[in-house]
């Protein structure tokens, strides 16, 4: 089973699709999870999609977009279904965290569903409206990072 593999902080890596194969695993993820089908159009230069690998095995997909407002967005988190449940989505929200220390903001925001909301309170989230324009049934959260 995959979630037995080891799950050290040491073991994890964060990091840009490189190639074909590694653009492959992230819509890949993102289509088990999501069912969304690979976009067409270009990524913009605030937009940065990342694979978490687990030694070389990619395992997690995120989009983390730079808001140009102190703030970053983490969007479509998503764990392969094959490894939930092992503390990998765990894992990826600090690399995102740490990331978006580096992209030089210091608050984290998501949208989360009802049922993935409590998840990212256990993590530090909270609800709190960041952004005007939202659907319906979303839970907005946000934390600010050290």
């Amino acid at each position: 089973m995959p979630t037995d593999r080891p799950r050290g902080a040491h073991s994890y890596r964060l990091d840009s699709p490189r190639c074909d194969q590694d653009w492959q695993a992230y819509h890949g993820i993102r289509r088990k999870v999501f069912h969304l089908p690979r976009p067409d159009e270009p990524i913009s230069s605030d937009c940065h999609p990342l694979l978490l690998f687990l030694e070389d095995q990619p395992i997690g997909a995120i989009q983390v977009d730079d808001l140009r407002n102190a703030a970053a967005a983490l969007r479509l988190v998503a764990i392969d279904p094959a490894w939930q449940g092992g503390g990998h989505g765990r894992a990826m929200l600090q690399h995102a965290e740490q990331f978006v220390r580096e992209l030089g903001c210091r608050t984290a925001v998501v949208y989360a569903t009802p049922e993935a909301a409590g998840f990212y309170q256990t993590v530090g989230y909270d609800e709190e409206d960041w952004d005007a324009v939202c659907m319906a049934g979303i839970v907005q959260m946000l934390k600010k990072l050290d």
